[in-house]
């Protein structure tokens, strides 16, 4: 079959990024210091513009993010290609019921297709499940050949090359006033935790982009987005501590302002945490996920967070000092918590000057060894995909209701994000600010 160009539409879905709770909502639309961090975490996943940068350019893109544009569903598309996280499922079914009853040709990708593709295929008309830097090149050809599979698996590959990846198409989203701008560089993480479905989606093995293509990437975000920060999509940026070096030493040269996401050890090498702060790393996402020791017991097969857990306070405050602030993620329903729990984590984060935190319930994701577990054991309360929106409680705790959990989750908020311990820690920070410049000038 002859080649022809294709009018190609690239989805993200609506979702409800918060808590489906009234309180919670009220909470929100009342809090400077809520809405403050909520507008600094949103932004656009990786997904769509790298599969519109592996798309010959004789066939037509356009993407669509249903968070910040209504999305016409009269239109007609030769393909529409959807992502989705699990809360977005839903929604995603429904605009494939849509373009699929208008004649256009479905597929989905994402996370939550990686993991469930079975589940997607029944909705969509191919599925790709994991990475697709493979597959899609491969649908294309076989859409354009008559002959598309109903779901093109990464496992059956070779490993992607991410240094053979194409610049991601930035140009494409570049009309969404996005505040961060999610860039990546890296893909796996040792640890492999109970609760994380991203050793699924990924594989076991740490690969990365090479230097001069993150380069590349930075430079064509910042032509599209001029006062936007960029964030570092990565589950676990700095393991490979050579390639860090080799990046960080280039991004001193750009002169840019970003946050990263890691695991704690890097507060064990001073020398690299100056080097982060030179290069423009302000915010660092650590997964601390309990202040109760524990819960860390099997949260991950190599114990590597159980023997971390004695020293976060001494490396809070070395990676703190050296001008990085650091947001929390903790995790409430682990199966030590009790009521004592919400106090327990309210005074950790403030004793230790955390400069903000991401507080989840535990959500048995799909794809997640955490998920296997429940299901066994019989405490999963519901698998309507519009309550994992990880605030919301989908699980039968041992020690817990599923009420205390999300009334503890908006005590946590409540006392972290009020004014006083948000003017408080603001100080800390202040601090520390002039303690660097003054050692600047010294």
């Amino acid at each position: 079959m002859a080649s022809r160009s294709l009018q190609i539409l690239l989805v993200s879905p609506r979702a409800d990024f918060l808590c489906r709770n009234d309180e919670f909502a009220a909470y929100v639309a009342d809090s400077r210091e809520m809405k403050t961090i909520l507008h600094w975490w949103s932004g656009a996943g990786a997904a769509l513009h790298t599969i519109a940068g592996l798309t010959p350019r004789e066939h037509a893109v356009t993407i669509v993010d249903e968070n910040y544009e209504r999305l016409d569903l009269e239109d007609h598309w030769d393909l529409v290609g959807i992502t989705a996280m699990t809360q977005q499922a839903l929604r995603a079914y429904e605009l494939a019921q849509e373009f699929r009853r208008k004649g256009s040709y479905v597929v989905m990708g994402g996370i939550h297709a990686s993991v469930l593709p079975e589940e997607a295929a029944e909705r969509v008309d191919t599925v790709f499940a994991g990475e697709a830097e493979i597959t899609w090149p491969q649908f294309l050809r076989d859409f354009l050949s008559g002959a598309p599979r109903r779901i093109y698996r990464q496992s059956e590959n070779a490993c992607v090359d991410m240094p053979a990846i194409p610049l991601p198409r930035y140009d494409l989203i570049g009309k969404y006033p996005y505040p961060v701008v999610w860039v990546q560089t890296t893909r796996g993480c040792p640890h492999d935790c109970e609760f994380c479905a991203a050793s699924t989606v990924y594989g076991r093995q740490y690969k990365h982009k090479a230097v001069e293509q993150v380069v590349a990437e930075i430079r064509e975000v910042r032509k599209h987005w001029r006062f936007s920060q960029i964030g570092f999509a990565d589950d676990n940026m700095f393991v490979n501590r050579a390639y860090s070096r080799q990046l960080v030493e280039e991004f001193k040269k750009l002169n840019f302002a970003w946050l990263a996401q890691s695991d704690i050890s890097i507060a064990r090498d001073e020398e690299f945490l100056a080097s982060l702060h030179e290069a423009g790393c302000r915010i660092v996402l650590i997964g601390f996920e309990s202040v109760n020791k524990d819960n860390m017991r099997g949260l991950n097969r190599n114990h590597w967070k159980e023997r971390m857990f004695d020293h976060y306070p001494e490396y809070i405050d070395t990676i703190q000092r050296h001008g990085i602030g650091i947001y929390g993620s903790f995790i409430l329903g682990l199966e030590e918590d009790t009521a004592d729990s919400v106090g327990s984590t309210i005074d950790f984060i403030n004793e230790n000057n955390i400069m903000g935190a991401q507080i989840t319930i535990l959500t048995p994701f799909p794809g997640s060894r955490l998920r296997d577990r429940l299901e066994r054991e019989g405490r999963i309360v519901t698998s309507d995909w519009k309550w994992y929106t990880g605030l919301n409680s989908v699980i039968l705790h041992r020690n817990l209701t599923q009420e205390m959990l999300e009334s503890g989750l908006m005590r946590i908020y409540r006392s972290i994000y009020n004014p006083e311990s948000y003017r408080r820690r603001a100080a800390y920070f202040r601090g520390i600010c002039r303690e660097l410049v003054e050692a600047q000038e010294a």
